[in-house]
């Protein structure tokens, strides 16, 4: 699927309920910040998401705390083709308790994951003919930098545009060239006025010389 289609069914973190089978259910309090509930084996879990940095079609990074746990996690989407993309996610779970740090042995977590990601593979493929918006906003530093309104605004800028602007923003350059040729300039003038100046020492001297003989 192109890459656009795949990042914009991953920004729509609260439809991750629907289609997953360990997530329970996804609230988005803001921009930056999400409540899961999710079951992993005959573990119920909850905890809150921090995302730290997003950045349309490339990656998505965050952190998480829970009372059993708490995770470090990045997703980064690759553009294989016009219609293949890779999806790579690595997160890092430390886990809270005794139960949690026995089912940590077993991977169950990595497992779930592994599971969960087939089903979003699937859910990608399915509706990949609906208009799904998604989030195309900009995360810095757990800010939200660019809005999703100025994200789409961006998106839909013709190429011409972007080219004009950064042939304006380039166009500045030549002041320093006019600076420089004014510089030379003054610096021409003042040889010309010390040459001047020992043209005239030169003739005064001649001049003694005849006065003399």
């Amino acid at each position: 699927m192109p890459i656009r289609t795949v990042y914009d069914q991953w920004s729509e973190l609260q439809e991750f309920g629907t289609f997953t089978k360990g997530v329970q259910g996804v609230d988005k309090k803001d921009d930056v910040t999400t409540s899961w509930r999710a079951k992993i084996m005959w573990s119920n879990r909850s905890w809150t998401a921090t995302v730290q940095e997003q950045i349309p079609d490339d990656r998505i990074r965050w952190t998480s705390e829970g009372a059993k746990g708490s995770t470090e996690g990045v997703v980064t989407f690759h553009e294989l083709a016009p219609s293949l993309t890779r999806i790579v996610v690595v997160v890092e779970y430390t886990p809270s308790g005794f139960f949690e740090k026995t089912g940590n042995i077993w991977r169950a977590q990595g497992r779930r994951l592994r599971l969960d990601l087939k089903h979003f593979a699937r859910q990608v493929t399915l509706h990949a003919d609906e208009d799904l918006e998604g989030w195309r906003g900009e995360i810095r530093d757990g800010e939200v930098v660019r809005s999703h309104e100025e994200g789409l605004e961006d998106d839909e800028r013709p190429e011409d545009e972007e080219y004009e602007d950064e042939y304006d923003e380039g166009a500045e350059e030549p002041e320093d060239d006019y600076e420089d040729e004014d510089d030379e300039d003054e610096y021409d003038e003042e040889e010309d006025e010390e040459d001047e100046d020992d043209d005239e020492e030169d003739a005064e001297g001649d001049e003694e010389e005849d006065d003399r003989r």
